[in-house]
């Protein structure tokens, strides 16, 4: 079993770091964001990023997350080729046709969207960098596939690398502000989909199949609907802060949900980028329930332990690298942040569903967690403003995680170690509590300070009995062989000189 958790853990790692590249641009530049933008430019920001966001859920139908399913159905070749074709090119056609009229109801959709015309021009690139966004999805997929986790790192460095020059040339020198921001993803994305596309067609022989097309949209369409839901409980507050409330609380709102998403980002969104595809690979293990439960349990470990480390250390981070003029947000992280372990959670317990095909109960389920997100906001929004859309958020993923466990459970059973969970969720808290109440004047000191607090929690859990004893001795060999690695390796060091 460890041999597949350290194969799991190993490619979870290098999609984590090209993760976390493609997604470094918005953390690396909020010095910079903040300082030449006005908290309602950075709302704006945001809810333009928010439009492409829906847009791209709409036009691309879903089929690229149906790639992996359907990829490792077939043992022949040309219907590997099939899957991988049809996926592309009808996302080709489908965006093509949509971007057409996105482009013609621009206006429209900007009245809708910020009650203005003014914002038409900025929509119509951002529809635009969309596409090719999206051209982009089915190569970067059939990497992933191949398995190709240093190629997929190298790509995502390349383009931080540009997007960083052309975002500091575009804002600071030529001070374009905003449209300067969109312009450098529009370069951005253009460059990419031209290696992409010479990229995939090196590999892939062209070859379409409408019966390939139904399967494959018959199991994506819901997910685009629960997508839909999705995205209703990530950013639809988004939308009624900006009309209830102000587009200034948007910018602070905005900013302090990029933190309370880290564990989303950091650990969520690149270990299912291995995940997906790897779980139905190990359906034909044996003991494959004991797997799932024992990969979710280190799952939600990091996940607890980055979320520990955010919400301690997050007054101290925001004062440093944000403007003053967003120092509030720090309140509201701590919230955004366990509603979004929660989510990983979430995401996670859901495979017996995906393992029964049964993805319209995924639809739902979201749907109405998105219903009672924007319930919740109506009611709260207009009496305690940016608060009401946090509570909204938690409550929402509180509802979707019990909606769907428990018929994921019934169509596939993983005994879960809920005892081990609720140490880690405990040792967790009481060192938050601890956290929250050493507040040294220093921001220097307290970061010092608190980290330390944060990364005690390992060792907190041992005191627990948390780990079990194959865990300790597994522990402890690597400990062993590191200690003998460095030990080499000074004293050849010390025999050169």
């Amino acid at each position: 079993m460890f041999g597949i958790i350290k194969g799991v853990a190993k490619h979870s790692v290098i999609y984590g770091a090209a993760d976390l590249l493609s997604k470094a641009i918005g953390f690396v530049m909020i010095p910079l964001y903040t300082y030449y933008l006005t908290t309602a430019d950075y709302g704006a920001l945001e809810l333009l990023d928010l439009a492409s966001y829906i847009v791209s859920m709409f036009m691309g139908l879903g089929i690229g997350q149906a790639v992996f399913r359907f990829y490792h159905n077939y043992d022949d070749e040309k219907k590997k080729h099939q899957v991988i074709t049809v996926s592309m090119v009808t996302l080709w056609l489908v965006t093509l046709v949509i971007l057409f009229f996105l482009v013609m109801f621009s206006k429209q959709i900007s009245t809708l969207v910020f009650s203005s015309r003014e914002y038409y021009v900025l929509l119509n690139i951002v529809f635009v960098t969309v596409v090719l966004q999206l051209a982009n999805r089915i190569p970067r997929a059939f990497i992933r596939i191949q398995n190709k986790s240093i190629l997929f790192v190298s790509i995502s460095l390349v383009r931080l690398v540009l997007a960083l020059f052309l975002n500091i040339l575009f804002i600071v020198y030529y001070g374009m502000g905003i449209k300067g921001i969109l312009y450098s993803s529009l370069i951005v994305s253009a460059l990419s989909f031209v290696f992409m596309l010479g990229y995939i067609l090196k590999y892939i022989k062209l070859s379409y199949s409408f019966e390939v097309l139904k399967d494959m949209l018959k199991y994506s369409i819901p997910i685009m609907w629960s997508w839909f839901g999705m995205y209703v409980l990530h950013y639809g507050d988004r939308f009624l802060l900006q009309r209830m409330a102000s587009l200034s609380d948007v910018g602070i709102y905005s900013l302090a949900y990029k933190f309370g998403m880290l564990p989303n980002i950091l650990i969520m969104a690149p270990f299912m980028m291995m995940w997906a595809p790897k779980r139905f690979e190990l359906l034909k293990e044996e003991n494959a329930p004991e797997i799932y439960s024992t990969i979710f349990t280190y799952f939600a470990f990091i996940q607890i332990y980055l979320g520990l480390g955010i919400i301690v250390l997050i007054k101290d981070v925001i004062s440093v690298i944000a403007d003053a003029k967003f120092y509030e947000a720090h309140h509201y992280v701590p919230m955004i942040l366990i509603a979004y372990v929660i989510c990983g959670v979430f995401t996670y317990v859901q495979f017996g569903i995906h393992v029964a095909k049964k993805t319209r109960a995924i639809a739902v389920g979201t749907l109405m967690g998105a219903g009672l997100n924007l319930a919740v906001n109506f009611v709260l929004i207009p009496h305690i403003q940016i608060w009401g859309a946090a509570i909204a958020t938690l409550v929402a993923w509180l509802f979707l995680l019990l909606y769907i466990y428990f018929p994921s459970q019934r169509f596939y059973y993983i005994p879960y170690e809920y005892g081990r969970v609720l140490k880690m969720v405990v040792g967790g808290v009481v060192l938050w509590v601890i956290a929250s109440i050493i507040n040294p004047a220093n921001v220097f000191v307290s970061l010092a300070v608190k980290f330390f607090i944060a990364f005690s929690f390992p060792f907190v859990l041992y005191f627990m009995h948390f780990y079990t004893n194959r865990e300790l001795e597994k522990l402890s060999q690597i400990i062993k062989e590191v200690v003998n690695f460095t030990r080499s390796k000074w004293r050849y060091i010390v025999a050169k000189f």
